[in-house]
């Protein structure tokens, strides 16, 4: 059972339908199998419904996606997210529901918080560094560069980095996910109930009780096609005594699967993305 005081939540309550501005950066990649290493973050991988197969289906590759999410504005305030879909191919057997959202960092509590308790998204907390700020004008940044970190202030080597750069000299295109069945894509995402963190301090990573299905949409005038380059925690730009350390487990591996996107991917500019209530399913 979710154990979370309702009566006195830790942050402001902020129930779906959510309608958020936003730019987000698509990094896609093929996974054939097994699931990668860190694909669950901790609280999530003592949950046999996240993590046994007989639960959760067994994995069977297939599309997936990074994505990197600059909210402007959402019902609780600006934030910023980066999160790992499994799939976006029916890659988890048993199943023709679609992906899931197995590992995912935002920027602050309140929609920790909330996309935990209103959709059963895993929401653990991070920092984001940007090089420049989400597009205004007509064309974006020549180059961006997006770094994850853990929430400590005091670690400074992130976890994640990725180096984006748009493609400028074709213009922008309209694109919606109302698109992606024609292209043989499900972007239904199928969560499993979460469990709830017992650790003080940590009262946003709450709980929830039930299986949730929902269909997020997104659609934006200004879509653009970037050239990619991803750094994990193992990848890093380091020197080479740096680098030996992060592949001797003394870095910041552990926070984020460490895999290797395709060189191109998609930049979406000024757009808007809609969570609806979610579908409750009667699972065990």
């Amino acid at each position: 059972m979710a154990n979370e005081d309702l009566q006195n939540p830790p942050v402001a309550l902020a129930p779906p339908p959510w309608k958020c501005k936003c730019e987000a950066y698509w990094l896609i990649f093929y996974a054939s199998g097994p699931l990668l290493e860190d694909q669950y973050a901790p609280l999530e991988a003592t949950s046999p419904a996240w993590t046994d197969p007989q639960k959760s289906g067994h994995f069977r590759g297939g599309l997936g996606m990074i994505q990197v999410v600059r909210y402007l504005e959402t019902p609780v305030g600006a934030s910023k997210v980066i999160y790992r879909i499994s799939n976006v191919m029916n890659a988890w057997a048993d199943t023709n529901w679609g992906g899931g959202r197995r590992r995912i960092y935002v920027s602050q509590k309140e929609t920790c918080y909330n996309g935990r308790k209103n959709w059963n998204i895993p929401k653990h907390l991070a920092r984001f560094s940007f090089t420049h700020p989400p597009t205004t004008g007509s064309a974006p940044s020549q180059a961006l560069k997006v770094e994850v970190f853990p929430p400590e202030k005091a670690d400074s080597k992130p976890f994640f980095t990725a180096n984006l750069k748009p493609f400028r000299w074709f213009p922008a295109v309209p694109f919606s996910t109302k698109a992606c069945p024609w292209l043989g894509l499900n972007v239904h995402l199928v969560q499993p109930p979460l469990p709830a963190s017992g650790k003080a301090g940590e009262e946003v990573s709450c709980g929830t009780d039930h299986w949730m299905k929902l269909l997020p949409y997104m659609a934006t005038n200004k879509a653009r096609v970037m050239w990619v380059d991803v750094k994990g925690a193992k990848r890093g730009e380091e020197s080479d005594a740096e680098s030996q350390a992060l592949l001797d487990g003394k870095g910041n591996e552990g926070w984020f699967p460490d895999m290797q996107p395709w060189q191109i991917g998609l930049w979406l500019e000024d757009a808007t993305l809609i969570f609806e209530k979610p579908q409750i399913l009667n699972l065990t």
